[in-house]
């Protein structure tokens, strides 16, 4: 067993967030590995901007401000090499890299990727070629793709297609304006019937409309009342009500942002048999299979002609359905968990045994 302390300044969470409401990747993975790691028999603390400790489903969960532990097998900061002096003496340092790469190389915090020489664990090859090969590297770089839960994985295909249904669940900043310009233009002209349903982590509050709190900004000004019918943004769903819209998507259309490093809500997607239409933007293009699980489309009118695609042809729809549930499952969270242990444990494994 190893002592592991994770601090992770990403948002206010604990254990107990995963089923009680809607979270980032970033939190989702924290919380589902350190689960993990306790079940394979290690001591886990994780410090985030949680209000009070809790131990949920073995896991210590404790504020940032709450002093850590001065000592520990192995500490692993998420994202921030800021974070790194956090414990003042582990016997090894991770990085566990869930955002871009590239912030690691920026001067301010360059010295202490150098000071304190962390494993770096990352999650796809678009970080790869982010990470410089001036940042250090105590051995090969670890990439571990995201894992995809359980509640996502293993569905059986459809008995029927969906209606004409295509959903967006992602931050509204990572370009839904201009995904929305695109149905406007491209896509609802061509599928009348169709719906865009917009789901993901947004700051409506009840009885606010979308169209008038983020016209011009998050969704565009002017446009029709048809578009406007056709785009429905939904309030802030609970897991189980996400998932079942996804399912019931034809297709989930998703522009990108050039801060993507894995993309889970897509990843999840594909797992359930959800094809998509995806901007050839950051890591995107790793999570779709090019004309077989969905299609990458740089030019809008090409990206408006996908997706009219998958929402009226029922064979096309059925092909990329079947070949996401069969080719897209990813790697469950023990498999996670396993490959994780192995980039930061060797080599105190390797102590132990020489002892």
């Amino acid at each position: 067993m190893a002592r592991l302390i994770i601090a992770d300044t990403t948002g206010a969470y604990d254990g107990r967030a995963l089923e009680t409401r809607p979270l980032g990747g970033t939190e989702a993975t924290v919380i589902l590995t350190a689960r993990e790691l306790v079940r394979r028999g290690h001591d886990v603390t994780v410090h985030t901007n949680c209000e009070a400790e809790v131990t949920h489903e073995g896991v210590r969960w404790r504020p940032l401000a709450a002093t850590p532990d001065a000592a520990c097998d192995v500490f692993i900061a998420v994202q921030h090499p800021r974070l790194l002096d956090f414990v003042p003496r582990p016997r090894k340092r991770a990085i566990w890299v869930l955002w871009g790469a590239n912030q690691l190389r920026h001067f301010k915090v360059f010295w202490r990727m150098w000071r304190h020489r962390p494993t770096p664990i990352l999650m796809s090859q678009y970080q790869v070629s982010d990470y410089w090969p001036t940042l250090p590297r105590p051995g090969p770089l670890a990439v571990i793709p995201l894992p995809l839960p359980a509640d996502v994985r293993g569905r059986p295909p459809l008995d029927r297609p969906p209606p004409r249904r295509a959903i967006f669940a992602s931050n509204p900043q990572r370009n839904l304006k201009g995904l929305v310009e695109i149905w406007a233009r491209e896509i609802l002209p061509k599928a009348p019937d169709a719906v865009l349903d917009i789901y993901g982590v947004h700051q409506l509050r009840p009885g606010q409309d979308a169209w008038t709190e983020w016209a011009g900004r998050l969704l565009p000004a002017g446009m029709p009342e048809a578009v406007r019918a056709s785009v429905i943004v939904h309030p802030t769903a609970p897991r189980s009500t996400l998932i079942e819209a996804v399912r019931q998507a034809r297709v989930m259309l998703y522009l990108g942002h050039k801060c993507e490093a894995f993309c889970l809500s897509l990843a999840e997607a594909q797992a359930m048999g959800t094809p998509a239409v995806i901007a050839p933007v950051a890591v995107l293009p790793e999570r779709v299979v090019d004309g077989v699980t969905g299609f990458h489309r740089a030019d809008p009118a090409e990206f408006g002609e996908a997706a009219v695609r998958l929402l009226t042809d029922d064979d096309l729809w059925r092909a990329q359905h079947e070949a996401s549930l069969r080719l897209q499952q990813g790697i469950t969270v023990a498999e996670y968990a396993r490959r994780f242990e192995a980039a930061i444990l060797p080599d105190l494994r390797a102590d132990a045994a020489a002892a």
